[in-house]
Protein backbone atom coordinates (compact mmCIF):
# COMPACT_ATOMS: atom_id res chain seq x y z
CA UNK A 1 0.00 0.00 0.00
CA UNK A 2 2.00 3.43 -1.07
CA UNK A 3 0.58 6.22 1.02
CA UNK A 4 2.12 9.30 2.66
CA UNK A 5 1.01 12.12 4.97
CA UNK A 6 -0.67 14.67 4.54
CA UNK A 7 -1.23 17.75 7.31
CA UNK A 8 -0.69 14.86 9.77
CA UNK A 9 -3.26 12.41 8.43
CA UNK A 10 -2.48 9.09 6.40
CA UNK A 11 -3.62 9.22 3.08
CA UNK A 12 -3.87 6.43 0.46
CA UNK A 13 -2.87 6.62 -3.35
CA UNK A 14 -6.20 6.21 -5.14
CA UNK A 15 -4.16 4.44 -7.88
CA UNK A 16 -3.34 1.29 -5.66
CA UNK A 17 -6.73 0.40 -4.02
CA UNK A 18 -7.78 -1.54 -7.15
CA UNK A 19 -4.33 -3.61 -6.44
CA UNK A 20 -4.96 -3.53 -2.29
CA UNK A 21 -8.57 -5.54 -2.76
CA UNK A 22 -7.04 -7.48 -5.51
CA UNK A 23 -4.93 -8.70 -2.73
CA UNK A 24 -7.35 -9.05 0.14
CA UNK A 25 -10.05 -11.20 -2.37
CA UNK A 26 -6.83 -13.41 -3.19
CA UNK A 27 -5.83 -13.75 0.98
CA UNK A 28 -9.96 -14.16 1.62
CA UNK A 29 -9.83 -17.15 -1.13
CA UNK A 30 -6.76 -18.53 0.26
CA UNK A 31 -8.79 -19.07 3.95
CA UNK A 32 -12.04 -20.03 1.94
CA UNK A 33 -10.45 -22.57 0.74
CA UNK A 34 -8.54 -23.30 3.79
CA UNK A 35 -11.95 -23.53 5.59
CA UNK A 36 -13.19 -26.07 3.08
CA UNK A 37 -10.50 -28.37 3.58
CA UNK A 38 -9.00 -27.76 -0.23
CA UNK A 39 -11.74 -30.02 -1.59
CA UNK A 40 -12.79 -27.27 -4.26
CA UNK A 41 -10.51 -25.84 -6.74
CA UNK A 42 -8.91 -22.28 -5.24
CA UNK A 43 -9.55 -21.05 -8.62
CA UNK A 44 -13.47 -21.69 -8.38
CA UNK A 45 -13.10 -19.86 -4.65
CA UNK A 46 -11.23 -17.33 -6.19
CA UNK A 47 -14.22 -16.86 -8.32
CA UNK A 48 -16.71 -16.71 -6.07
CA UNK A 49 -15.57 -14.48 -3.65
CA UNK A 50 -15.17 -11.66 -6.56
CA UNK A 51 -18.38 -12.53 -7.76
CA UNK A 52 -19.83 -11.97 -4.09
CA UNK A 53 -17.17 -8.91 -3.35
CA UNK A 54 -18.98 -7.35 -6.78
CA UNK A 55 -22.49 -8.23 -5.63
CA UNK A 56 -21.87 -6.46 -2.24
CA UNK A 57 -19.77 -3.52 -3.53
CA UNK A 58 -22.24 -3.03 -6.13
CA UNK A 59 -24.87 -1.89 -3.46
CA UNK A 60 -22.14 -0.74 -0.53
CA UNK A 61 -21.75 2.51 0.90
CA UNK A 62 -18.60 1.97 2.76
CA UNK A 63 -16.25 -0.81 1.68
CA UNK A 64 -14.24 -1.39 4.47
CA UNK A 65 -15.24 -5.06 5.08
CA UNK A 66 -16.30 -5.98 1.85
CA UNK A 67 -13.58 -8.88 1.28
CA UNK A 68 -14.55 -10.28 4.96
CA UNK A 69 -18.19 -10.67 3.89
CA UNK A 70 -17.28 -11.69 0.33
CA UNK A 71 -15.53 -14.67 1.81
CA UNK A 72 -18.18 -15.51 3.96
CA UNK A 73 -21.07 -15.49 1.42
CA UNK A 74 -18.59 -17.13 -0.87
CA UNK A 75 -18.12 -20.23 1.69
CA UNK A 76 -21.62 -20.29 2.40
CA UNK A 77 -22.46 -20.95 -1.51
CA UNK A 78 -19.62 -23.33 -1.83
CA UNK A 79 -20.03 -25.33 1.25
CA UNK A 80 -19.39 -29.11 0.56
CA UNK A 81 -20.99 -31.30 3.66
Amino acid sequence: MTAERLEGHLVRDPRTLHTDIEVQLDQAAEEVSRRLGGKIDYQVVRVAVSEAYQRLADKAKFHNFLPILAARSAQRSLHVT
